[in-house]
Parts: C-alpha cells; structure tokens; sequence
C-alpha cells in the first residue's frame, strides 16, 4: 500500500496520463484531447487534457496556449478553495491540485519569458516560488528559482542571477533527478561564461554533459554544446566552435527546438563573419530570421539584427547596415535592453560620420556611450570612444580628438587588465572552492565514520543476556547516542556556517565589486582590496576549522569583510569598530564568525535599502568571563527589509545557526550566553535601525 502523499499524487498523475496516451493513440492529438476533456468524470482529468492541449501551442507564443493553461488553473483554483471550505490541506487530492497548480503558473511565465515581457515573467515565477514552497517539493523549489535566474541573466543582472542559479542548484542536488541537476550546472556555467571565467564556465558544461549524455536527453546536451561552442569561438577557436554549434544544431533539429536552433544559426553565421565569408553568415542569420518568424519570439532577434548590419559594413555597404542597426534599435527599445541599445546606436553613429554627417554622428555615439556607461560595458565604451575621437579629427577638433583618444588608449588598457585580473581570479577562486569541497567532504566522512561506530555498539548490545547488564548496555548506548548526536549537531553547524560565510555568491560579488576601481583606472586602490579579499579568505578557511581563534585575528577578518562590503555599495555606509581597552586582542580567545552574520544581515537587509548614507558601530567590552559584543545599524529596520526580502523568497539562516551555537556552547561552558535583538525608534517615531546584543565566551591564551 502506498502511503506516502507525494507517491501517490505520482502514482494518480500516471493513471490519468495513461488514460489520456490511449485517447491520443486512437485519434489526432488535439481531437482526442477534447475527447479526454468532455468525457472525464474527475477535474484532474480535465486538467491533464488543458495541459496537453496547451502544450500543443508551447513552440511559440500563443494565446490558446494561456488559454488553455487559464481554464485549467481557474478548474485547479475552484477545487483548492473547495477543499479549503472542508477544512482539506493534506492528502494525495489536496497535493494534486497543488502541483497543478504550480504547474500552470510557471508555464505563464515562460511564455511571458519568451515574449520578453521580463517583469511579467518574474511575477509569475515568484508566484509559483510561493507556492512551490507551501508544497515543500525540492524539484518545484529548484525549478522556479531557476526560470527566476534565467530572467535575471537574459537581463543582464549576474549577480542576481548567480543567486538564483546557486540557490537552485542546492534544491536540485536533495533530488534524485540527474538531468535536472545537470541543467543547473549548465546555467551555473552560462553566468560564469557571460563574466568571462571561461574555465569554470567549462568545468560545469562538461559536468553536465557527463549526467546527460548517457541519459540522451536531447535539448539538455544541445544547451551544453551550444556553450562549450561559445567558449571556443571566444578564444577564436573557430574550428572547434563551429563543431560545437553543428552538434548542437543537429539536436535542435531532432528534437524540434525552433529556440535553440534559431541561436544555433545565429552562432555558425557569426563564425562565418568572422572569417570574412560575409554572404555565408548572412545565410545563416536569414535561417534564423526565418525561424524567428516562425515561432513568433522576438528574443536575440535585436541581435540578429545587428549581426546581419555588421556583415554589411564588413562589405562597405553602409546604407544597408544602418537600415539592419536601426531595426535593432528599435526592438532593443521596445524590450528594454540597454546593451544592445547602446551597440546600435554607436554603430549608427559611425555610419552618420562616414557620411560626414558629424553632428548626428557625435550626438549618436555620445547617446550609445551613456547607456554603455550605465550596464558597465567596457568593450562599448572602448569603441564609443574611439569613434569620437575619429570623428573629432575629422572635422578638425584635434584637442577633442586627442582627449577622446587618450580616454581610448586608456580603457583599452583596463579591458586588457580585467581580462587579465578575471584570468587570476578565476584560478583563485577554483583553488578555493575546491579546498572548501574537500573539507566538507572530510566533515561528512568523519560524521559517516561515527554513524558505524554507533552501528556496531547497536549489534554489541544485543549479545547481552542478562537484564541487569542489557538495561546497563542500553543506559550507555543512549549516553553514547547524545554524546554523538551532539557531535554530529556541531559538525552540521559548522558546515552550514561556512556555506553561510563563504558562499560563491559573495565571493563573486566582491570580486566584481573590486573589478569597478580597475574600470575607474585606480590599480593601486585595486590591488590593495584584492589583497584584503584574498586574506578574508584564508582567515575565514582557517577561523571556520576551530572553536575559539584570537580576537585581533576575528577583528581582523570583520575589518577587511566591512571595506570589501562598503567598496561592493560604493561607500553607501560608515563603519567603526571599537575594544574596550581592558581587553587585551592578542590574549584573548573567541569563537570565530559570531558577529559576521549580524553584520552581513546589517548591510544587506538594512543599510542597503537605506536611500541616504547610512552607519553601523561594532563595540566589544569585557563583561566578567565573557565578551559583551554589540552590532548597531541605522538602515530600515527589520519589518521593512522583511517586506523587501520577501518579495525576492529570500530568508537567512544565519540567526538560527547562530543561536544554537551558543545554546552549543552555553551547555559546554555551564554558563549562558545571550543572543538579542532590537529595533531601534528614530525620533520621528520611525523604524530608526537594528540593535544586536551577542554574549561571547572567552579564552585566554595562558
């Protein structure tokens, strides 16, 4: 008998597909789904048939697909509230109309996603992330935090999307579904390869491959060799791209996936350009025009647009590209995409200065270098100005010519220096990762090498005969059992601690928060946070490995997170930290990373919201046999970053990990240890801040 809820929503959904199958076998597709639809007797059968008949429409947009998909969530919707009138929030009925439910919100926001309606895509997804978690299924979880970081990566915002991806595939490694673990990875790699870590991009493209190949999952390992061939046609290994891209196009075909193998076109065709076989590319981006037609999706056509203007110009045909360039102006605008904006206007400006029209040419240009300015593309802003230097020695302006040209010489140089800085960062950060994987894997063995030795103490007590010494077997072995458990508490702790703390999301972003002094060509301030980075780092590798490590050593770490945070927020906050001066930092002994989360939720969830400048004070004092540790911020408060968060499905874990480390620690040192927290009034009578009170024990180094 099947008793769990999750088995036997399955267990009905696969009933009810089998019914429809046979339908389908008997008659076309769409007659036998309507057949299905007004013969069932049961609204999950309904809803299966809308499902299969808006799936119909799912290769392109289509309102009978948000037709169909609306009826059944509306059939869906009527049945939860009835449950809900009959007091009905478990069971495998209450589950399934759950799942559908989530179901037809998350295919809402694909199709918006593909009509780039890119806020109306994220309303829907984070709907469904609502949903998903009141089912508390870790591949519903994953998938919409997935299509969240995909909306958020096609707009160009990698730091949120890197959030989302990481954040996903974390819900993906708790299920048993491979491929869907693979698919995270392949957006993993889609960010870094977007950031130019082309070698971790690859790392994930190939993991992915290895899961997905022997599984033969089409569209999956069409995705992989469509990237890897970007990587290689990013370091102008044509050959090897364009046998990427074939493969990929070759899938794309068999599995009738009009999205991919239009981007497929597009890539061979850009390969071609770049061997000067300029009709050959536009043969392949007249496929993809074709396709795009086809599907009705105007996503990465604004690209196609000016990949095709491009080939024109490569041919002197100035007139014809700027009509290709001002088609992809015009879309670009119309979906809010300011990358491609800025690339069609410069590229227009350079049209206009060829015709000697220098005036529109400079207002052109200077137009496309604002918004290249505003995304942070240095490679636009690199050809933005070269071209205002041009066009300034054309008309005779020689000072403005040479001012835009040693603007010029000097962000080409940062562009040579960021690719060189990514290159040195990316080997930094796989080095860590790495450390960090085998040390967490070192924890997990030690916590399977104590899971046997409980086993064999359990086989050891059921050889005692006698009562008197089984009772006394039994008190040890529960002694024992607490003793471990404890262990393990500790072990779980520290390892949530250093995800908490280390995580790749802030690693990345403060090495892209560092990357902007070498974009304002200050190297000096550039190296100098570099290097504080790198030592947050090893403090934090090695602070995370032991129970109490020197206050001045703690300090330390807390002072190079803090300028890592302000450079990260552009100095959006004043900090400071003070010691009392009875406590000696270099005598004293603290358990590592108790602050750092108070902190990091100061900032992030405080200050950050915060419209004007704001500050946050951290004092230490000697309290007796303890240290008093005091965390103060002046930032929105905690119900208002609570409704922010919220609207993002974001929720720390940082206090609660907190907590029971000092309720660890509370029972070792027979003592208590106090966590409290307080919202701060402002005179206005407004939410003024947060106050956190930590009680720390202490060691001395003697």
């Amino acid at each position: 008998m099947i008793t769990n809820p999750t088995y036997l929503v399955k267990f009905l959904l696969l009933g009810i597909l089998i019914v429809i199958s046979n339908a389908i076998q008997a008659n076309s597709e769409k007659d036998s789904l309507l057949t299905v639809f007004k013969s069932a007797d049961h609204d999950t059968v309904r809803i299966m048939a809308l499902f299969g008949l808006g799936n119909l429409y799912i290769d392109g947009p289509s309102d009978s697909l948000l037709h169909y998909y609306d009826r059944a969530l509306k059939i869906t919707r009527a049945n939860l509230d009835r449950l809900e009138k009959e007091r009905i929030f478990a069971g495998p009925e209450f589950d399934a109309y759950k799942n559908f439910e989530v179901r037809a919100v998350i295919e809402f926001g694909i199709e918006y996603f593909f009509r780039s309606d890119y806020d109306k895509a994220l309303q829907y997804y984070f709907e469904a992330l609502k949903i998903a978690r009141q089912i508390g299924d870790p591949g519903l979880l994953s998938e919409c935090l997935s299509e969240i970081g995909i909306v958020y990566k096609n707009q160009g915002r990698f730091e949120l999307a890197l959030d989302y991806y990481a954040r996903s595939l974390a819900y993906a490694e708790q299920t048993m579904d491979t491929s869907w673990i693979a698919s995270s990875k392949v957006n993993l790699g889609n960010v870094y390869k977007e950031q130019g870590y082309l070698t971790l991009a690859l790392k994930y493209y190939l993991e992915a491959l290895s899961t997905l190949e022997p599984l033969g999952h089409d569209r999956r390992i069409a995705a992989c060799y469509q990237n890897i061939g970007d990587i290689y046609h990013k370091q102008h290994d044509f050959n090897k791209a364009l046998e990427y891209y074939s493969r990929a196009l070759s899938l794309a075909k068999n599995s009738n996936d009009l999205v991919r193998e239009t981007t497929c076109y597009m890539n061979i065709g850009y390969v071609y350009a770049g061997l000067n076989a300029f009709q050959e590319a536009r043969n392949f981006y007249d496929k993809a025009l074709d396709l795009f037609d086809k599907s009705g999706y105007s996503h990465e056509k604004d690209d196609c647009f000016i990949l095709i203007g491009d080939t024109y110009m490569g041919e002197d045909d100035a007139k014809t590209a700027a009509g290709y360039y001002q088609k992809a102006l015009e879309l670009s605008q119309s979906e809010g995409d300011l990358s491609r904006q800025s690339e069609s206007l410069i590229k227009l400006g350079q049209i206009r200065a060829k015709e000697k029209q220098y005036s529109e040419g400079i207002k052109l240009t200077h137009n496309g270098l604002q918004m290249a300015k505003q995304v942070g593309a240095l490679d636009l802003q690199v050809e933005a100005y070269k071209t205002l230097s041009d066009v300034y020695d054309h008309q005779g302006q020689f000072d403005q010519s040479l001012k835009q040209f040693r603007i010029y010489a000097d962000l080409k140089d940062s562009l040579f220096s960021v690719e060189k800085y990514r290159t040195i960062a990316e080997m930094e950060m796989k080095y860590e990762t790495e450390k960090k994987e085998a040390q967490l894997a070192l924890l997990e063995e030690q916590s399977e090498v104590q899971e046997l030795r409980l086993s064999r103490r359990n086989r050891m007590m059921y050889t005692t005969g006698a009562v008197a010494a089984l009772l006394l077997v039994i008190g040890y072995i529960s002694f024992r059992n607490y003793r471990l458990r404890s262990r393990q508490k500790a072990i779980t702790l520290e390892q949530q601690l250093m995800r908490s703390q280390m995580n790749p999301h802030f690693i990345f972003n403060s090495l892209i928060a560092i990357q902007s002094y070498i974009y304002k060509q200050d190297p000096v301030k550039a190296g100098d946070f570099l290097a504080k980075f790198a030592d947050l780092v090893r403090i934090t590798l090695e602070n995370s490995r032991v129970e109490f490590v020197l206050l001045e050593k703690e300090l330390r770490m807390l002072n190079a997170y803090l300028e890592l945070q302000s450079l990260r927020y552009d100095g959006k906050f004043d900090f400071s930290i003070k010691l009392d001066e009875t406590i000696d930092p270099a005598e004293t002994l603290i358990p590592p990373m108790m602050a750092q989360p108070f902190i990091e939720n100061a900032i992030e969830h405080g200050l950050r919201h915060k419209k004007e400048r704001g500050s946050l004070k951290i004092e230490f004092a000697a309290n007796g046999q303890s240290i008093k540790c005091t965390i103060s911020d002046d930032g929105v408060g905690r119900e208002k970053a609570k409704e922010m968060e919220a609207k993002k499905g974001h929720q720390s874990m940082a206090t609660g990990i907190t907590r029971e480390r000092l309720a660890n620690f509370s029972k070792k040192f027979r003592q208590k240890f106090i966590l409290q927290i307080e919202d701060l009034i402002s005179q206005t009578g407004d939410a003024g801040g947060t106050l956190v009170v930590l009680e720390l024990p202490i060691k001395s180094i003697n």
